[in-house]
């Protein structure tokens, strides 16, 4: 991806450390209350998510006025409308743990797979997408990156340009996934978005080279999600940029790199985009 265009992010020093912000919003809501946000230093509630049990951090949700909920659970529920509810506890959670395996390898962008997803639920409402289909884009989103189980620490940790050989070992990560997945029946077309989140719209992707509407569509919107966050958290070769930059980089390759449908929807629904984007920024 050609990032060199785009200019530097908002900038705030606290504790002698420099945080970097995708737009002024999100440092104004970083400097009233700096602790919250550090990372590291996660402020405990002594609560407990009701429905997944996990200890809160920060902010907590309630929904119509009932139990206490962390904000995957609360996204989760509003943007899925309870559909994941038809689903077994322990299938959903087994996929969460996949999900926690593969960030944890990759702990300085943490959160990435939960990010994306929250982006692609966005997306894929605003097309129209529901039930089955959405619950698959859900759970491909999440699952995404699973293949690079399969890719050395020596090359998926390196912090520096990889060789000609290593991309061509991390390449391999799509088809990997696909081969870990494919298998379960419920998943088939999870699979699917799996092995084509790598494809662009213009053929110039990989592993398979897809192009257009050969790509499913799940991977068609996971691609600019996936770009999103790329670009609004920092990485350890560049700094993260603001929001209205990612957004005019996202456009500027629409009908080439991404599918001018999902770009439309991107741009009806950039506020919202560009609120998540603020919570998860630092």
């Amino acid at each position: 991806m050609d990032v060199s265009r785009l200019t530097s992010p908002e900038t705030a020093v606290y504790e002698d450390t420099t945080y970097y912000f995708c737009s002024g919003r999100c440092k104004e809501r970083f400097l009233e209350n700096p602790a919250v946000f550090v990372s590291n230093s996660r402020i405990k509630t002594g609560i407990r998510c009701k429905a997944c049990q996990t200890e809160i951090y920060g902010e907590s949700y309630t929904r119509d006025g009932g139990p206490y909920c962390c904000e995957k659970c609360y996204f989760r529920d509003r943007f899925l409308g309870g559909v994941l509810e038809k689903m077994e506890g322990i299938f959903l959670a087994t996929i969460e743990a996949f999900v926690q395996a593969i960030d944890a390898r990759e702990h300085e962008v943490g959160d990435h797979s939960y990010r994306v997803t929250q982006f692609a639920m966005i997306l894929s409402k605003e097309i129209g997408i529901t039930g089955r289909a959405l619950v698959d884009i859900y759970c491909g989103s999440l699952l995404h990156d699973i293949g690079k189980i399969g890719v050395p620490d020596s090359i998926l940790l390196k912090q520096g340009r990889l060789s000609e050989e290593e991309l061509a070992v991390m390449a391999q990560h799509p088809e990997t996934g696909y081969r870990i997945i494919s298998h379960i029946g419920y998943l088939s077309r999870v699979a699917e978005i799996i092995y084509s989140h790598h494809e662009l719209y213009d053929g110039t992707g990989y592993p398979r080279g897809l192009k257009g509407e050969e790509i499913i569509l799940g991977a068609r919107i996971f691609a600019v999600c996936d770009t999103l966050d790329a670009l609004t958290v920092d990485r350890p070769y560049r700094h993260a940029v603001p929001f209205e930059e990612a957004k005019e980089y996202i456009l500027s390759v629409s009908g080439t790199r991404f599918d001018p449908r999902v770009v439309d929807a991107f741009l009806r629904t950039e506020s919202l985009l560009e609120e998540y984007v603020a919570k998860i920024m630092i």
